[in-house]
């Protein structure tokens, strides 16, 4: 797993199951994964800092690349809200969709922070 913004604070687990009930059923291709036993994700650097954020998971669809990040609550919200707007710009840029995959639990944060930020993200609870 490559390291970046937020990236060690995630479960393995979780992404399995981001990959296995999100990302495959809907005939994605070219998946790229930050975890063992699939190929890594672009490492993405922000303009206005040094920060590396690598997506948890990317795939494309009709020719369209698109993001799959875990929507899990945490203190640090605003690496987090950096994270996913520049996502979610990439994705748009692309024709593709950024989508935040929820578990159990953290649906309320999720849907509390695209209501007080300007990301454009699908929600898909798992």
């Amino acid at each position: 797993m490559k390291e970046g913004v937020l990236t060690p604070d995630k479960d393995q687990t979780l992404i399995a199951r981001l990959v296995e009930k999100v990302v495959q059923p809907k005939g994605y291709d070219q998946i790229r994964v930050n975890s063992e036993g699939y190929d890594m994700p672009a490492e993405i650097k922000s303009q206005e800092s040094d920060k590396v954020f690598v997506p948890d998971a990317t795939a494309m669809r009709n020719g369209r690349k698109n993001y799959f990040e875990l929507g899990l609550k945490t203190d640090r919200v605003r690496p987090l809200i950096t994270k996913w707007k520049l996502l979610s710009n990439l994705a748009r840029f692309r024709g593709g969709k950024l989508f935040l995959v929820v578990p159990r639990g953290h649906h309320a944060f999720v849907k509390r922070i695209l209501r007080d930020y300007p990301v454009e993200a699908k929600v898909v609870k798992i």
